[in-house]
């Protein structure tokens, strides 16, 4: 355990309560490390859940400058009650209060980079050519006000660390956790499985689009979503469920995800052919291969460098609704096919690509900031 019960919070003002990065993943793996850990983030009401303290920020209506403006001023209330040793921040909005309330604190400060945000800015769609070179300035300053203000960054994947010169960097990658995944595989016919954020971007009308092409072939074929309808998709899951296309989950927990993955017969992760998209590194098809279930994703270039030696999947070109269905309904005729895949995936993530080995990255660094001994 941690010699001296250090005092770790993490921030966000913009994720929810249980974000599986966030919640599931790092205030899981320091909490079961023995810190003094507390969540600071939007919810209902403050308590302890699932055994993470959580202290409440509540929600704010309006203009985003004054949910911020508001969610910040709140946030430093916080953060005086609770008085951090170190404080690890996961919005890039949080970087110039959190670099300021470490100087004025002595409080050691992570930035912990989900994304490249400079790079994201290409994938905004209500930005404008003339916004967009703005919004690109404005992401290099938080960047820069990051690397240089921060204690230590914490990257998601090595493209994202890769915009960062911090002495103190650690990549921990979205991995699952192997203790979530024990339910077995029961894969329905037909059932086509997509968990996570709904957005054109990772295009949900085109998953529905082939849902629909493939009853020509799979009259079985059905799409189960789970996750938030974002940016005005509602309607376009209303629709796919009315037409039968869709049956639709809504937010699942993070701990329910493994036993929603585990009845798909396919997985899905198509996203638009993007700057910032082409070399992410795509969480959803290791929670597939976690769960034993196959998956089907874009056929980006740096995916298939990561992910076809696994022998767990297909790639599809997702520009082309004939190539995709062509691709899905192959795979759906071969059960036994996917069975292989799916076990074989089990195989790769068993082997190393879990978050039980990511959190050790992310304890190093904890303890190092702190000064603390490393975990027994």
């Amino acid at each position: 355990m941690i010699t001296g019960r250090r005092r770790v919070v993490h921030l966000s003002t913009v994720h929810n309560r249980h974000d599986n990065r966030v919640f599931n993943k790092e205030a899981r793996a320091l909490v079961g490390a023995g810190y003094d850990f507390h969540l600071v983030i939007t919810a209902d009401a403050d308590g302890v859940d699932d055994g993470i303290p959580v202290v409440a920020l509540h929600r704010t209506d309006g203009p985003r400058l004054r949910r911020i403006v508001a969610g910040q001023v709140e946030a430093w209330s916080v953060l005086r009650r609770l008085g951090p040793d170190l404080l690890q921040i996961h919005d890039p909005e949080l970087i110039p209060m959190a670099v300021a309330w470490g100087r004025m604190h002595s409080c050691k400060v992570v930035y912990d980079a989900h994304e490249d945000l400079v790079g994201q800015i290409d994938t905004k769609p209500y930005l404008n050519r003339l916004s967009r070179p703005v919004a690109r300035f404005a992401a290099r300053c938080l960047v820069g006000m990051a690397d240089r203000g921060a204690d230590g960054i914490v990257a998601a994947t090595e493209p994202v660390a890769d915009r960062f010169r911090n002495p103190r960097i650690a990549v921990v990658h979205n991995y699952p956790w192997l203790a979530n995944f024990t339910v077995d595989p029961a894969p329905v016919p037909g059932r086509l499985v997509y968990a996570g954020d709904l957005t054109q971007e990772r295009k949900l009308s085109f998953m529905i689009d082939v849902v629909r092409a493939l009853r020509a072939t799979v009259p079985a074929a059905h799409l189960v979503l789970a996750g938030r309808a974002l940016k005005g998709c509602g309607p376009v899951v209303e629709a796919g469920v009315a037409e039968g296309l869709v049956d639709y989950r809504g937010l699942v927990g993070p701990t329910e995800v493994p036993g929603v993955l585990a009845s798909a017969q396919v997985g899905l992760v198509f996203l638009e052919q993007l700057p910032n998209y082409v070399r992410s590194l795509p969480t959803k098809l290791f929670e597939y291969m976690a769960a034993g279930v196959p998956f089907c994703a874009s056929d980006f270039p740096a995916w298939r460098g990561m992910f076809s030696g696994y022998g767990a999947g297909e790639f599809a070109d997702s520009e082309s609704l004939d190539a995709t269905v062509e691709t899905l309904a192959g795979m759906l005729a071969d059960p036994d096919a996917c069975t292989r895949m799916g076990r074989a995936g089990q195989r790769a993530v068993g082997e190393g690509l879990t978050f039980e080995a990511q959190s050790e990255v992310l304890l190093g660094l904890t303890a190092e900031l702190l000064g603390d001994a490393a975990c027994d």
